[in-house]
C-alpha cells in the first residue's frame, strides 16, 4: 500500500487541483435555460454607453475606452450570477446573483439588498 506523505507541495497541488476543477463547474449553465438564452451572447449597454457582453462561453468582456470589465457568468436558480474579475478595475471587483427581469430590450437587474439598474440588451 502506498502511504501518501502531506507536504506543503502536496498539498498546494491538490489545493490548485481541486480549485480549477470547481471553477470550470460553477462557469457552466444549461444552454437550454430560458435565462441562458436571452443573455448569452447580448450585452447589458448603460445609460453611458458602456457595454458588457455576456459570452456564451460564460465569459464577461467589455467596457469603453477607459474602463474594462472581465470576469464569468451563470445562471443560477433562475437568476444572473456573476464574477468579475481582472481587468475590471479592483473596487469594482465582486461576486453575485441578481434577479433579471426581461421586457423587450430592457433588462432590469435586482440585487440581493434591492439595488435595481437597466440597461438595454443589445
Amino acid at each position: 500500500m502506498k502511504q501518501w506523505t502531506t507536504s506543503p507541495l502536496n498539498i498546494a497541488v491538490a489545493l490548485c487541483t481541486l480549485l480549477t476543477s470547481a471553477s470550470f463547474a460553477v462557469a457552466q449553465s444549461d444552454p437550454n435555460d430560458p435565462l441562458y438564452q436571452a443573455l448569452a451572447g447580448k450585452s447589458f449597454v448603460g445609460k453611458t454607453g458602456l457595454a458588457i457582453t455576456l459570452e456564451p462561453d460564460g465569459s464577461i468582456s467589455g467596457g469603453n475606452d477607459t474602463l474594462q470589465f472581465g470576469g464569468t457568468w451563470t445562471v443560477e436558480d433562475g437568476k444572473y450570477c456573476r464574477t468579475l474579475t481582472e481587468p475590471t478595475p479592483e473596487p469594482m471587483r465582486s461576486s453575485g446573483c441578481l434577479d433579471v427581469l426581461i421586457e423587450g430590450d430592457q433588462a432590469t437587474l435586482t440585487s440581493a439588498d434591492g439595488t435595481t439598474r437597466t440597461y438595454t440588451l443589445q
